[in-house]
Order: structure tokens, then sequence, then C-alpha cells
């Protein structure tokens, strides 16, 4: 899509110029079906998490909220992304992202589920992205973003992100080949903190 590549090429050279290293890089699967994960604390961590793969391009789903501002929901649907009804069941969400991950595509979320406002880490991770993951046959590739509100200033942190390993969920599974969600989502949880 050329206006997903326009728009990651014009933030490349944004967070060249804003110094954000990135690391880990070489982990991304080169293809395959993937659920990308990652903490949340500023809006920029969608183009953090976008940049960190690219140049797999990677469908988020965006809280329906945004929907509501024009401009918005052009964006998150002409650049392959879709909304989700937060706090239930959306199954229109469900079934949009089991398809992106059945054709071997790379879906985004934030497993905290909302921005982390408070001054914990991380807040707990919710089980769905990983029900999602097993459900659409995925890997799931965990990554870390730091001090993503400093951009500006010569004596603010530099913002990183990290990229860890990614997992299958097999280990997760039961003797009836069910998925412990919640052991999942703490495994991952984990990672993510001993990379923040």
């Amino acid at each position: 899509m050329w206006l997903y590549r326009v728009i990651a090429i014009f933030f490349t050279c944004l967070s060249k110029l804003f110094g954000v290293h990135f690391t880990g890089r070489q982990q991304v699967p080169s293809d395959g079906a993937m659920v990308l994960i990652g903490n949340h604390r500023h809006w920029s961590d969608i183009v953090l998490m976008a940049l960190a793969v690219y140049p797999r391009q990677v469908h988020f789903m965006a809280k329906s909220e945004y929907a509501d501002n024009r401009a918005f929901n052009f964006l998150i649907h002409y650049l392959g992304s879709f909304t989700v009804e937060r706090g239930e069941a959306d199954m229109r969400a469900i079934k949009t992202a089991l398809g992106y991950l059945k054709k071997g595509e790379v879906v985004g979320i934030f497993p905290e589920g909302t921005r982390n406002k408070t001054d914990d880490v991380l807040l707990p991770f919710k089980p769905g992205a990983f029900v999602l993951a097993s459900r659409g046959k995925a890997q799931v590739l965990p990554l870390a973003i730091q001090n993503a509100v400093n951009y500006v200033g010569w004596r603010k942190p530099r913002t990183t992100v990290q990229v860890g390993a990614p997992f299958g969920l097999q280990e997760f599974m039961d003797d009836k080949n069910k998925l412990d969600a919640l052991k999942a989502a703490d495994f991952a949880q984990q990672q993510i903190e001993k990379m923040l």
C-alpha cells in the first residue's frame, strides 16, 4: 500500500532526526502470521511499533472512539487497520484480525488495553491478544518502548525501541490442546518487563 510506505518513510526520517534507537530488528520474522505486542504510554507508540518491523505492514486494532474523528477514521481504514469496541467481545474486529493472520500478516495490539498513565512499569496484560494469536496460528513478537514522550531536548533520555524474541504458544496449551491465555499473557509481560 503506497500511502503506508510513504508514511513509514516519512516517520523513519523523523525518528532519525529525533535520535530514536531501534534494536533487535533482526528478530522480526520476514513472513508468516504474527501478533505484535508492546507497552503503551504515548500515541506515538503506534508509529514506533510499525517502524520497528517495517517493511512488514502492521494492521492495528484501534479503539472505536478514534472513528468519531473523520480524519482518523480515514487513516485507520486506509492504512489497513480497524476499530474495536473495548470492554466487549467485538466479533467483527476479531474476524478482521483473524482474516489478516490467516493471510500471514501482522496484527498490532497493546495488551495493556489502554495507555498506561500510572507509575507502574506495565498494566496487567489482558489475554485477548494471545487467544487471537492462538486461533490465527501466529507467533507473538514482543517489543518494549522507552521514553516515547521525550523526543525534543538535549537532556532528555533517548527514545528506544527494543524488539524481543518471537515465541509460539504451544507451551501454553493444556492436555486438551486448549490455550492457557493468562499464562501466555504473564509470560509476555515478563518478556517486555525485562526489556524495559
